[in-house]
């Protein structure tokens, strides 16, 4: 979390108050920034503004040394408005080795590789309701958070397979940023629809067949929201 920081209003409304909070704010010491993708919102001149930050990906090292982070940083005014807006990638020290699968630690958050898909599938596999929504569709459903993204391929109510691509490409995909994923999997409820009506999600690709089984994608994000709230610490 990135709190507590001069962003006190620029003298130009063009200039980027943002970009040197987030250069002074180091998630983890060491870190070096390794790309920014900045936005401006409608309240560019807003005063009275903080800062926000979640880390939103841990993309550990194939080898030992280093790993990235990935992190949304926002200013937000007092009616909670976003100002500003930026994605942040940082290269961060990393002592051990850690394997891209399913023990690996916050995999539930991991949304798009293939460890999260797996661990999904795990759960979806003894779900009755899933498997009736799905026991008719023949295809992939592509779920994308970022650049990440992974497939699940479905057939006669299963989920026989999950890869980073199929053969012939996702049926449909639906697709967020990785901040609109944290949001989604951390809320206290399944409120998927609403975010798409406010644009925070969209699907792509057959629309009929997105309708057609939008009950098994409900279900898919329930067991998603399932899997985070197993993976938080109790108070």
């Amino acid at each position: 979390m990135v709190s507590d920081i001069d962003v006190s209003a620029a003298a130009d409304a063009r200039v980027p108050r943002l970009l040197p909070a987030v250069a002074r704010a180091h998630p983890v010491p060491d870190a070096v920034m390794a790309g920014v993708r900045w936005e401006q919102g409608p309240r560019a001149g807003a005063t009275g503004v903080r800062a926000e930050g979640v880390l939103t990906r841990w993309k550990p090292a194939r080898k030992r040394g280093r790993g990235r982070l990935h992190q949304d940083v926002r200013l937000l005014d007092a009616d909670g408005q976003v100002v500003e807006s930026a994605f942040v990638e940082w290269d961060v020290p990393a002592g051990t080795d850690v394997r891209d699968d399913e023990s690996a630690s916050r995999v539930a958050w991991d949304v798009g590789s293939v460890a999260w898909g797996r661990h999904l599938a795990a759960g979806l596999a003894a779900n009755e309701d899933f498997a009736s929504a799905v026991q008719t569709f023949d295809g992939s459903v592509g779920i994308r958070a970022g650049e990440e993204q992974v497939e699940f391929r479905l057939y006669r109510g299963s989920v026989v397979e999950v890869a980073k691509k199929s053969l012939e490409g996702p049926t449909f995909t639906v697709g967020g940023t990785e901040r609109a994923w944290i949001d989604l999997l951390s809320a206290t409820k399944n409120d998927f629809v609403n975010r798409t009506q406010n644009n925070h999600f969209r699907s792509t690709g057959n629309n009929f067949q997105y309708l057609r089984i939008f009950r098994a994608v409900m279900l898919m994000i329930d067991e998603a929201q399932l899997a985070v709230a197993k993976e938080v610490p109790s108070a």
